[in-house]
């Protein structure tokens, strides 16, 4: 804005200042106009404003103060309210305001107050998941994100509970099928842009943990286990994550590389007991003797004994808890080795 201003001020054709003896000099022409005084520049128009704050009054004319009618720049105007507002804006309300801000520090913006997410949050993005528009989840989680709300909130307690409650929805007979398949696709677009949008995700090195997640196969909605591979690559964990594949698939995974955790995510009881039979054949084809098996999933939500059902070493209800527990476990394993 300084610069701006000085520059608009500097290329005003302003009439002569009075002369010593008070009188005016007439318009000048030829050589004379070399002669003719520079127009005031900000800082000398600021310094004019300071004097008078500071009780050191300086009586300045009307033209002296203000430029001529005939500056080119205000000739230019319309009508005389575009002069007159020209002249307020320049002279008077930019000047103070480079005043005021020159003696009074910028005081430090106190932080938005944080920000609760409710349930009606949560239906709110379920329904424009299923209902509105391609972009109108995404839409909904920035302004959220730009209202407070935090990123751990956004995945913890709004996706996480909204992809739940479009199952309850589905159970319920509320939505089809394709109505909760194409709102779960949303908010996976929405996980993914997120998980870009603050590149928190923390690079695996050579110390890294690896980890294996699925889902039992056969499940027709994955979003729980591609939440937990966000997390747990948020926390520098080396992830492959499988949402879609077989049991055979999965044994020729763990049994072709290393892996320090294989985790599972188990979404309907009558599956339990053949997911404790794969298991056991998880554990026998894997690189990794002592490798830490975790079930997760909707039904670690209903069954507090679900790893003990399923011969698994640990569970987690959500993605948060499942990297500690997960942190913990294989660390145990590692001393152990």
């Amino acid at each position: 804005m300084a610069g701006w201003t000085h520059n608009r001020l500097a290329k005003r054709q302003q009439a002569p200042l009075p002369g010593a003896d008070g009188s005016r000099s007439g318009s000048a022409t030829g050589d004379e106009s070399l002669h003719r005084p520079d127009p005031p520049t900000l800082a000398e128009l600021l310094a004019r404003k300071s004097a008078e704050l500071v009780g050191q009054p300086r009586q300045l004319s009307f033209d002296e103060e203000r430029p001529r009618l005939s500056s080119p720049h205000l000739v230019a105007s319309n009508t005389g309210q575009d002069m007159q507002l020209s002249r307020i804006v320049e002279l008077e309300i930019i000047p103070r305001l480079m005043l005021m801000h020159s003696t009074q520090p910028l005081q430090n913006r106190p932080p938005l107050p944080a920000m609760v997410l409710t349930v009606d949050h949560v239906h709110t993005l379920a329904h424009l998941s299923a209902e509105g528009e391609s972009d109108s989840a995404g839409s909904y989680v920035r302004a959220l994100l730009d209202a407070g709300a935090s990123q751990e909130q956004v995945f913890l307690d709004l996706l996480a509970p909204c992809a739940r409650w479009l199952g309850q929805m589905w159970d319920d007979d509320r939505y089809d099928f394709s109505q909760v398949t194409i709102a779960l696709w949303r908010l996976q677009r929405v996980l993914h842009e997120q998980g870009s949008r603050f590149n928190q995700v923390v690079q695996p090195d050579a110390d890294s943990h690896r980890a294996l997640l699925a889902a039992v196969p056969g499940a027709q909605h994955t979003f729980g286990v591609i939440m937990a591979a966000e997390f747990f690559s948020r926390a520098g964990w080396d992830v492959e994550c499988e949402p879609k594949a077989s049991w055979p698939d999965l044994q020729a995974r763990l049994n072709g590389g290393w892996f320090d955790m294989f985790g599972l995510s188990i979404a309907t009881g009558d599956s339990i007991a053949h997911v404790a039979s794969a298991i056991l054949d998880m554990r026998e084809a894997s690189a990794n003797p002592l490798i830490f098996v975790m079930v997760g999933g909707p039904m670690a939500a209903e069954l507090p004994n679900l790893a003990a059902l399923c011969g698994a070493d640990a569970m987690a209800c959500e993605a948060g808890s499942a990297v500690a527990t997960a942190n913990c476990g294989v660390g145990r394993r590692v001393k152990q080795a």
